[in-house]
């Protein structure tokens, strides 16, 4: 996945931040002087103090609205409260964090709203439906595997289980994402009944790199096609994989693309895994080892994320 480099835009940040923190001065600055433009200065400034006072007024109730509604579900980010409240029931985690439009901080500060396929909630909410509910459970990967690389019987091919390894795709450009930088991660239901393979003569047909090659189908309509199973290499630098835009994803049997996301938005398909850290969190990450962790979003980033990703 593309990281942002923080050196590059430090300066940005710098004023964005001094910025952010005067917004509710500025605002009421520019509705005064949209209000009333033929004010003299006496009455400029007290009109400014009338609407500052209103804004912060408006911005304390918004303020404890807000931090009501996270408080009933910190258990969505807290690993305490999350362990306490799942019992290990990671698949209906997973659904509790679609549902709520969950955001995961991806690159300390790009903020990703996760969103599963229908064929993939539909699969995780029969397993929370199972009486045994243990076989098919996703598997958090303990914090001693931080890498794709490092979890048992690894291969650099296009498998997936929807239990150890998932399909995705970063996708871009959103206007309606959650998180306030049009950025989305999206999961999707894998072909359970496929193999690998290791035979040299498969290989040749995965993608570039590969060490075997899995034979899944295109099982879910929202989910990877056939070209994207059969090309899959993101073991490698996303600068030499194949990007789509919503034509391609709908050219190749994504019919609903520009429907759900936008026809301005594009992506690259990823394959995904969960893993805690050392603090007990969890981390969605991708194969080249970018990863994100569920946030609530209240970051610096996610202030000026709007102005500096242009939504």
């Amino acid at each position: 996945m593309k990281k942002m480099t923080i050196k590059k835009h430090a300066p940005l940040f710098i004023a964005f931040f001094v910025l952010c923190n005067s917004s509710r001065f500025a605002l009421a600055f520019r509705s005064s002087i949209t209000a009333v433009p033929s004010l003299n200065k006496r009455r400029l400034g007290s009109t400014m103090n009338t609407a500052l006072s209103k804004t912060t007024v408006l911005a304390m109730s918004s303020t404890t609205a807000d931090t009501n509604n996270a408080a009933s579900k910190t258990h969505l980010y807290n690993p305490t409260e999350r362990d306490e409240y799942y019992q290990g029931n990671v698949a209906q985690y997973l659904l509790d964090l679609h549902d709520e439009g969950a955001t995961f901080n991806f690159c300390g500060g790009m903020m990703f709203q996760l969103v599963l396929s229908e064929k993939l909630q539909t699969h995780l909410k029969s397993v929370v439906d199972a009486a045994d509910k243990e076989t098919q459970q996703p598997v958090i990967h303990p914090a001693a595997q931080p890498l794709m690389s490092r979890i048992p019987n690894y291969k650099k091919s296009s498998f997936a289980d929807n239990i150890s390894i998932f399909h995705g795709r970063e996708l871009r450009k959103i206007p309606t994402a959650n998180g306030g930088m049009g950025f989305v991660l999206q999961l999707s239901y894998a072909d359970p009944s496929a193999a690998l393979e290791e035979d040299a003569s498969a290989v040749e047909v995965a993608g570039k790199g590969a060490d075997a090659s899995w034979n899944g189908k295109a099982v879910d309509p929202q989910g990877w096609s056939k070209e994207e199973i059969t090309t899959y290499d993101g073991w490698r630098s996303d600068q030499f994989r194949q990007w789509r835009k919503a034509s391609m994803y709908e050219a190749e049997g994504y019919s609903t693309f520009g429907k759900e996301f936008g026809n301005e938005a594009f992506g690259l398909n990823h394959r995904f895994y969960l893993h805690l850290d050392n603090q007990n969190r969890m981390w969605l990450s991708a194969e080249d080892g970018c990863e994100g962790t569920p946030s609530d979003g209240s970051s610096l980033m996610k202030k000026l994320g709007g102005m500096l990703f242009g939504m």
